[in-house]
């Protein structure tokens, strides 16, 4: 009962000190921002950010890791992945639809980093991620499904920088003016649109 409350304590403290970057990052530049602004900002002394966070990098990093996980679970949760899942006709609106649910619910870190921050640590994090997803699904899921008629390495980068491309643009250019569901069919429009893109695999090079 007490390692509960040690948990819930220091939890508290990581998302005050995230809140606390987040909001400066609204503000200002990542680079201008310091450790004694955030400590500041989220009303922590210095030592306790100093116990839980070497400089205001790794926090940053923390964040960022919080995020591209996040966004990997929502694409892993039900419906999006079954037995009666088809990846060509049903992985753009399925998955990406809980994708969207779950920016939306972090649109104010996402905006955040991604309209100040300027750095290409977040951006370069979900594409590496999302590729290997995307990999995975088409190797190991669906192998019985009709083959790609691109080398499938090509492919999955294309899809990947789709859907990266499709969430700045929905949160940065639209301020999120379309629902999460409205966007992930968009997408599937998309991806859809030829259908030479799927028979035939013509190479096994990632």
């Amino acid at each position: 009962m007490q390692n509960e409350k040690v948990d819930r304590r220091i939890k508290r403290t990581r998302q005050h000190l995230k809140d606390a970057l987040i909001s400066l990052i609204k503000k200002k530049k990542f680079t201008s921002v310091s450790v004694t602004d955030i400590v500041r900002h989220s009303n922590i002394n210095r030592s306790t950010f100093y116990a839980h966070y070497q400089d205001k990098e790794e926090l940053m990093t923390c964040i960022i890791d919080e995020l591209v996980h996040g966004m990997i679970q929502s694409m892993h949760r039900p419906p999006a992945i079954n037995s009666t899942f088809s990846f060509q006709q049903d992985f753009p609106a399925a998955i990406t639809k809980e994708l969207f649910i779950y920016v939306e619910n972090h649109a104010v870190y996402f905006q955040s980093i991604m309209n100040n921050h300027h750095d290409p640590q977040l951006i370069q994090r979900l594409s590496d991620s999302f590729y290997k997803i995307f990999l995975n699904e088409i190797e190991n899921h669906h192998s019985g499904e009709p083959q790609l008629s691109v080398n499938k390495g090509f492919f999955i980068s294309y899809f990947t920088s789709v859907i990266i491309g499709f969430i700045y643009h929905w949160l940065m250019n639209t301020d999120m003016k379309y629902s999460p569901g409205y966007t992930a069919k968009e997408l599937a429009k998309l991806i859809h649109l030829e259908p030479s893109y799927f028979p035939q695999v013509n190479s096994g090079i990632n």
